[in-house]
């Protein structure tokens, strides 16, 4: 063992018999979530708006610029999105679709969103079309979901909802292109990504932004799971972090935590232009900041 090896070790021991290695565990993870840049989950200092911002400046004024938003909530993301696009100069070339299942969260959104530049439709986004059971676990709440939560609030209720693909509603809609599609699926994600698989094997979608946390387990999917669908259609993948994406060469068991947080796949010609942060097990990380 090396001398920095026992001197760590030394020390975790006496801070665990002092204050209790509940304690110490939880400042531990917390030093080392921070260290990986895992930060709270708010769309304006997690890297989201950021990204916004970044796709609104990839192509030039007067292009159309089509965007999806999954899992619409009530309409934080693209109320921020329409923001940016406004900041940019951009809005008249916004062409937003924002999909929202639950009907009551639905109509919040519809209020929210009223007079804006979006199309909203009360449909989840999935790998097939059809009907599927939500699970709605409190009205409004971020964390309802097509998968059942084990021991979920006692209250909870079910919701029957269309369900559609991304290739389905490209070519119901004729959209050639997507700029950005941001997934929050609480835990379909990886299903909504799959329903897309004939726009990113043609490469017609130039950015995707997914949340990865511990609903994935409940779904029975892995962080590993979205770079084997992605990265042979040739996709570049990272995680977005406040100060830009970090970038991976392939998937890594190191990053199946099911820690929340959101990663971006995009084309190579895109990632090269994104803010980005060296991975903290990468060779050149030292200096990073």
């Amino acid at each position: 063992m090396s001398t920095l090896r026992r001197a760590a070790t030394t020390s975790t021991d006496l801070a665990c018999r002092t204050v209790g290695r509940r304690h110490v565990v939880r400042a531990a993870r917390f030093v080392f979530r921070r260290a990986c840049l895992d930060v709270a989950n708010d769309l304006y200092t997690n890297g989201e708006a950021s990204l916004q911002r970044w796709t609104v400046g990839l192509s030039p004024p007067g292009t159309d610029l089509h965007v999806v938003d999954a899992g619409a909530n009530i309409g934080r993301w693209s109320d921020s999105m329409l923001g940016a696009a406004r900041e940019g100069g951009r809005l008249a070339d916004l062409d937003l679709h924002a999909f929202e299942p639950c009907s009551y969260t639905f109509a919040h959104l519809s209020e929210a969103l009223a007079g804006q530049r979006v199309c909203l439709h009360p449909t989840a986004l999935g790998d097939r079309t059809g009907l599927s059971t939500l699970h709605v676990f409190a009205p409004c709440a971020g964390t309802n979901s097509l998968h059942a939560q084990p021991r979920g609030p006692e209250d909870a209720t079910t919701e029957e909802v269309a369900t559609t693909t991304l290739d389905a509603y490209a070519d119901q809609t004729r959209l050639e292109h997507i700029m950005l599609v941001k997934i929050d699926t609480e835990g379909h994600d990886l299903a909504v990504l799959r329903g897309g698989q004939r726009l990113f094997a043609e490469q017609r979608i130039t950015i995707a932004q997914f949340e990865y946390n511990h609903r994935w387990v409940y779904s029975r999917s892995f962080l590993y799971d979205a770079f084997e669908l992605l990265e042979p259609l040739g996709y570049c993948l990272g995680k977005l972090t406040p100060r830009g994406v970090e970038f991976y060469r392939s998937w890594d068991a190191d990053l199946e935590t099911f820690v929340e947080g959101n990663y971006v796949a995009c084309v190579p010609e895109v990632a090269v232009r994104l803010p980005s942060v060296a991975w903290w097990k990468s060779p050149n990380e030292r200096g990073s900041r």
